[in-house]
């Protein structure tokens, strides 16, 4: 298998892995004090019977060179599922708080005003993006923050809606109002 189907399959193999996974999290003091939230994890954005890898099943992608025509459809048909991957209608309006990486949208990452969330690193680099049902498109509330000095994986709280956006980065299932964004903290630090 080449290269480009390999990385690609890693990214595909990592939305699934970490999309229910919530690891050793600890919440930003003001919103652990806060009942106003709703802690969620990636699995609960996407629908139950929803299943992303559906279309490589029954593909013997071992035997494919990324020349293969056959590597290039299966991609472009993945991509086309994944950009309107269904979202969960019940999520609309929720005030919530969820855990993630950074792709930022703006270029001065001193002055931040929007970002995509997504549930792993690199994603949205890499391709392709995750499915839109495990992007968030992140608008600050209040003032720009910076991200300078941060690492890529931040808790965010707010309001979650089932708006879908494009971007040049990716596609999003959700938007978000972010009341906060704060730097992730493991539970053993």
């Amino acid at each position: 298998m080449r290269f480009f189907i390999r990385m690609s399959l890693l990214g595909m193999l990592a939305v699934l892995a970490l999309s229910g996974c919530d690891g050793h999290k600890k919440l930003p003091e003001a919103v652990a004090q806060s009942n106003l939230y709703q802690h969620i994890d990636w699995g609960m954005l996407t629908p139950p019977n929803w299943d992303a890898m559906l279309l490589l099943k029954g593909l013997n992608l071992e035997k494919m060179q990324d020349s293969d025509p056959r590597a290039a459809q299966a991609m472009k048909k993945i991509r086309e599922q994944w950009q309107t991957a269904p979202v969960v209608a019940n999520m609309d309006g929720k005030h919530v708080t969820i855990t993630g990486y950074v792709a930022p949208l703006d270029s001065d990452l001193e002055h931040v005003r929007e970002f995509l969330l997504v549930p792993y690193f690199g994603a949205c680099i890499h391709t392709p993006p995750p499915p839109s049902n495990q992007i968030v498109h992140v608008h600050i509330s209040g003032p720009p923050i910076s991200l300078l000095g941060w690492d890529a994986n931040v808790t965010v709280s707010g309001v979650i809606e089932t708006i879908p956006s494009v971007t040049e980065v990716g596609t999003s299932g959700y938007g978000m109002t972010a009341d906060l964004v704060a730097p992730f903290k493991n539970e053993f630090e």
